[in-house]
């Protein structure tokens, strides 16, 4: 598959796409984006993710020049121009400031207009393994400073704070706030299983409101499984049964260690435990009916506009 990019309208190979030295994603972060992923060609919970993008980037006071209907007709050209349009892929939407007329951070000198970025390609290989989790003393942006809500393109923290897992041998991090909550991992959501219910921390403690985590909740609900949005402390986590990643790109991942420690019977070989195996094989069911009632019907409505 080639890999392809819309920039303002424009599609083109991966490769040959340029954006001026002048735009604000480039000099500060100044962005916003999404990610989405595709079945059929039809992105799963794109309401949802176009929802998201909107909300960011009300947060960060950047006004935005494209409806639904265009911004999913450049997806769905986007996508038509890898060749493969029928398949899964990865698409990410990056929404800039636009070009400045100079590299100062001041509002006054983003002369705009901003600058739409779609890039498709094949989805990662391995999104969906399981995860060795690492509690890092890097702690998550604060809600007053960059709210971890706003979907921004300023991902330092997030990069520091996995790098730090690394370096001690997992391949994700958790990470406390500043009050000492765990928040979520680098890139995902989290539900650990305590005391026979799945339980995730509330949006109050700083963390992205994910698109997957709100579904499993939602599926959760419907199976009237014990659940629960409530404060974990790290000795919490580390006293669950079970802990499972969701995100747009793993659904919903097993996670074997913590900290170095084996979770459950298995996890050494890699396997997810029984309440993760359960819940991960409810959610594929979930998701492929929501993809056919819920998402394909909606998406061809819209490019169709």
């Amino acid at each position: 598959m080639t890999n392809s990019c819309n920039l303002d309208g424009r599609i083109q190979p991966e490769a040959d796409t340029r954006i001026s030295v002048l735009d604000r994603g480039f000099l500060f972060g100044d962005s916003v984006y999404e990610v989405v992923r595709t079945t059929a060609g039809v992105p799963f919970a794109w309401p949802e993710h176009f929802a998201r993008l909107r909300a960011s980037a009300a947060d960060i006071r950047m006004p935005l020049d494209l409806d639904d209907a265009e911004l999913g007709r450049r997806i769905a050209a986007t996508i038509a121009a890898t060749g493969e349009d029928h398949g899964s892929h990865y698409v990410r939407i990056i929404v800039t400031r636009g070009a400045a007329s100079a590299p100062n951070i001041a509002l006054s000198t983003a002369i705009g207009p901003p600058s739409w970025l779609i890039m498709v390609r094949d989805l990662p290989a391995g999104s969906g393994q399981p995860a060795r989790l690492q509690i890092v003393d890097r702690l998550r942006n604060d809600r007053r400073a960059l709210d971890p809500a706003t979907k921004s393109g300023n991902y330092l923290n997030n990069v520091l704070g996995l790098a730090e897992a690394q370096s001690q041998g997992a391949t994700d991090c958790v990470m406390p706030n500043a009050a000492g909550f765990v928040t979520e991992a680098s890139t995902s959501n989290l539900f650990a299983r305590i005391d026979g219910a799945w339980c995730t921390p509330p949006l109050a403690d700083g963390l992205l409101a994910g698109v997957t985590r709100a579904l499993v909740l939602e599926l959760l609900g419907d199976l009237q499984l014990p659940h629960a949005e409530r404060q974990l402390t790290p000795t919490d986590l580390r006293a669950a049964d079970e802990i499972v990643l969701t995100s747009t790109l793993r659904d919903v991942a097993a996670v074997t260690h913590l900290d170095g420690r084996a979770l459950h019977d298995g996890a050494d070989r890699g396997e997810p435990g029984p309440a993760a195996r359960e819940l991960m094989a409810e959610f594929e069911r979930f998701a492929q009916r929501l993809l056919a009632v819920r998402y394909a019907p909606g998406w061809r409505d819209l490019i169709a506009d």
